[in-house]
């Protein structure tokens, strides 16, 4: 009886297997051409951008330093390739954790900023 049953289960798939292949398949729906959002991603925000960098200067930021606990006041510049190529200390505690965020700052690589460029000041407060 169980032969039987596997013959008749074989036969029954074997025939839905054949009508599966008779039936066309209804041709794809045409693509949508693409629009203006679909040629080019759309920009960061400058709120958006702000978050983005702020988070990548954490990141290369050390949980320690040998100088020790400081602050740093930093002007600088981003291109439009997000790299940051221009920075000015506008006030330090020293020399030493100016080193620091020169170097923090050249590690950075944001995402490009609104409107192709940008100027950001950030304090640095060293624990």
């Amino acid at each position: 009886m169980k032969r039987g049953t596997i013959l008749i289960f074989a036969a029954a798939i074997a025939a839905f297997g054949a009508r599966a292949e008779d039936v066309q398949q209804p041709p794809a729906p045409a693509a949508a051409p693409p629009g203006p959002a679909a040629e080019a991603p759309a920009a960061l925000s400058q709120s958006k951008f702000l978050g983005l960098l702020y988070s990548e200067i954490a990141r290369h930021t050390p949980p320690e330093n040998k100088a020790g606990a400081g602050d740093v006041a930093a002007s600088f510049h981003v291109n439009a390739q997000g790299k940051i190529d221009k920075v000015v200390i506008e006030k330090t505690t020293s020399v030493a954790h100016a080193e620091i965020v020169k170097k923090i700052l050249a590690s950075v690589q944001a995402p490009p900023p609104p409107g192709g460029s940008f100027d950001v000041s950030q304090n640095f407060k060293f624990h």
